[in-house]
């Protein structure tokens, strides 16, 4: 039975292609490499069989376009039982791809996580204010790292309605809420340089934690703008308190996010806390589920 590669095959009922994706071929050889050196027959057994497997001749063709990246790097040996053979083994840029495809990976499981987290759901703005802290009145800020997003939408339209209707102020980018009828106005400056005069505003509602280095300035900058009574309040998607107990998957995503990647919005609850607590005296957090942490302080 002859099949052409690029053809689709149908296995009981299901639809599945033969095409060889030479990226994803690329990023499974790095993979391979990063348990141990291997030769070119020994890669193309590695493959699995979602990606696909190439011609070995194509194989080698990429392989030497991977070398002549900085991928890979390779050394003829003696081989165990006859002719020499080319192995390969991880170069210099290699590394640094691999840290790109955990990063991306991990950034894919928090994305589709966030979405499910929300969608089982149905009371998180329920939660959201302290019932025995008392609001004041006045202007609202709202500013989202490392920027609005599609769900944001939805906290600003519950401010917007728990203000009676009043538009928001909102810091950064507005071009998402300027496509809905949200009330809304534009807030220049940034998380650390608000353009606002001491003690103009009410309530400050951070979606997101700001930068590692910048929350310090952040946090100061809130207490600036708010009055007498005023209320802060962070929600943090990927917040956690408690130590790493175990090496379990959960924990590895975690820890690697935090030190490696913090642009990807985990954070370790105690960090945050300390930072809050250093500008206000009255102040604290809770988790409305897992991970998902509000923040909360009163300028006083």
């Amino acid at each position: 039975m002859i099949i052409s590669r690029n053809a689709p095959i149908a296995i009981r009922g299901i639809a599945y292609s033969l095409k060889v994706s030479k990226d994803r071929v690329k990023d499974r050889v790095l993979l391979a490499l990063d348990k141990t050196p291997l030769h070119g027959y020994d890669l193309l057994q590695a493959l699995p069989d979602e990606v696909g497997k190439p011609q070995l001749t194509t194989l080698y063709r990429w392989l030497h376009e991977m070398e002549s990246e900085g991928l890979v790097e390779s050394e003829i040996q003696p081989g165990p039982h006859g002719p020499d053979r080319r192995v390969y083994e991880l170069g210099p840029r290699g590394e640094t791809r691999l840290r790109e495809i955990l990063r991306n990976s991990i950034d894919v499981v928090l994305h589709f996580y966030d979405s499910y987290r929300h969608t089982a759901a149905t009371y998180f703005y329920d939660v959201l204010d302290v019932p025995e802290i008392e609001r004041v009145e006045g202007r609202i800020l709202f500013a989202a790292f490392p920027g609005l997003k599609e769900r944001d939408l939805r906290t600003i339209e519950y401010l917007s309605e728990r203000n009676s209707g009043a538009p928001l102020d909102i810091l950064g980018d507005c071009t998402l809420v300027s496509r809905t009828r949200l009330p809304f106005r534009e807030m220049k400056g940034d998380i650390c340089d608000i353009a606002v005069p001491n003690e103009a505003l009410a309530e400050v509602w951070l979606s997101g934690v700001p930068e590692r280095n910048a929350l310090p300035r952040a946090i100061a900058e809130c207490k600036r703008v708010l009055v007498e009574g005023g209320i802060l309040k962070i929600i943090a998607p990927f917040a956690f308190f408690e130590e790493p107990a175990e090496p379990s998957l959960g924990e590895f995503i975690r820890v690697t996010a935090t030190h490696l990647f913090p642009e990807l919005g985990v954070v370790e609850g105690n960090d945050v806390g300390t930072v809050i607590e250093a500008n206000f005296t009255k102040c604290g957090a809770f988790e409305t589920f897992p991970g998902l942490v509000v923040f909360w302080a009163v300028k006083k």
